[in-house]
Order: C-alpha cells, then sequence, then structure tokens
C-alpha cells in the first residue's frame, strides 16, 4: 500500500516542478529591463549589416555570383537576428515605458510596422534570389531592385538611429517593468 501512496506523492512533485518552471519562464519572460548597452548593440548590427550588403553589392557587381549568395544569406540571417531582438526587446520595453504618452506610443508603433514591412520585403528578395540562382542578371531592373534593398536598410536604418533610439531610456522609478 506505501507503494501505491509513493507513486501519488511522486506525480505530485513532478506536477509542482512542472508548475514551478512555467512561473519562473513567464515572470522572465514578461520582465523586459533596460540595459545601457542595447543601443550601442544595436548600432553595431547596423553597420554589420550595411557590410553584408555593401560585400553582397560588390560581389554582384564583379559577377561573383556564389560569394553574392553567400552574402545575402549571410545579410538574412543578420537582419533576422536584429529584427527580432528589436521586436522582443526594444519595442516591448518602449511601448511600456512610454504607455503615457501617446505621440510616442505612435512612433514606436510605426516604426515597428515598418520594421516587418522592411524585414518581408527584403528577405523575399533574398529567398527569390537564392532559391533561383539562375534569375541572377545584370539587367538594369535586377540592378535597380538590389539597390532599392539597399536603400530601404539605409532609410530604416537611419530612422531608428535619429528618432527612435534616442528615446529608449532608463525609466527614472525603476530597473525593471512590470
Amino acid at each position: 500500500m506505501s507503494s501505491f501512496l509513493d507513486k501519488g506523492r511522486a506525480k505530485e512533485k513532478k506536477a509542482v516542478r512542472k508548475d514551478t518552471s512555467s512561473k519562473i519562464t513567464d515572470s522572465s519572460v514578461s520582465e523586459i529591463t533596460y540595459s545601457k548597452t542595447q543601443i550601442a548593440q544595436y548600432l553595431s548590427e547596423h553597420e554589420k549589416i550595411r557590410q553584408l550588403f555593401t560585400m553582397a553589392l560588390m560581389a554582384y557587381q564583379q559577377n561573383e555570383d556564389k560569394a553574392f549568395l553567400q552574402h545575402l544569406r549571410d545579410l538574412q540571417m543578420a537582419l533576422r537576428r536584429h529584427l527580432l531582438d528589436e521586436e522582443l526587446n526594444l519595442y516591448i520595453y518602449l511601448r511600456q515605458c512610454h504607455k503615457q504618452n501617446t505621440n510616442k506610443r505612435e512612433l514606436i508603433t510605426r516604426f515597428k510596422k515598418n520594421s516587418k514591412q522592411t524585414g518581408l520585403h527584403i528577405f523575399s528578395y533574398i529567398k527569390n534570389v537564392t532559391e533561383l540562382p539562375s534569375k541572377i542578371r545584370r539587367e538594369e531592373a535586377d540592378v535597380s531592385q538590389l539597390l532599392q534593398i539597399g536603400n530601404m536598410l539605409e532609410a530604416l536604418f537611419y530612422a531608428e538611429e535619429q528618432h527612435l533610439y534616442p528615446i529608449y531610456k532608463k525609466p527614472e522609478r525603476t530597473t525593471a517593468l512590470s
């Protein structure tokens, strides 16, 4: 009879452990804190993504298709990581910090939407080119499309650096948001 009770207790302990681990996960996800190195990290990522685009463009211009495709893949991965990090850390933090300021909330929403649209456009271009390398041509429309990708990246990064990142500040009361 004691073995039956021991099995029941073991199940209860497992249930408690599962419940506790989910609470830890929930609280750690909902708490986004200020990081004084966050913006410096984003600026560094911008520079790396710009360099990857420049290397892809140079490879394209020099008819080095294999290098061009590799640089595009690297660009895609770096940009995905960057946009995801901004989504999970920057936008959530800024919305929480500026929840009382309608103008800043609208600015944050516009940036988030623009960032997503830019990313989708760039990822679509990279997917089309890398899935069918035979589509790589040196026609004026193709060159124009590649340059447009660079302009979109530059416009997004410039706007973030000039208007979004300056509103990322440490809260005056506390370092953690609730």
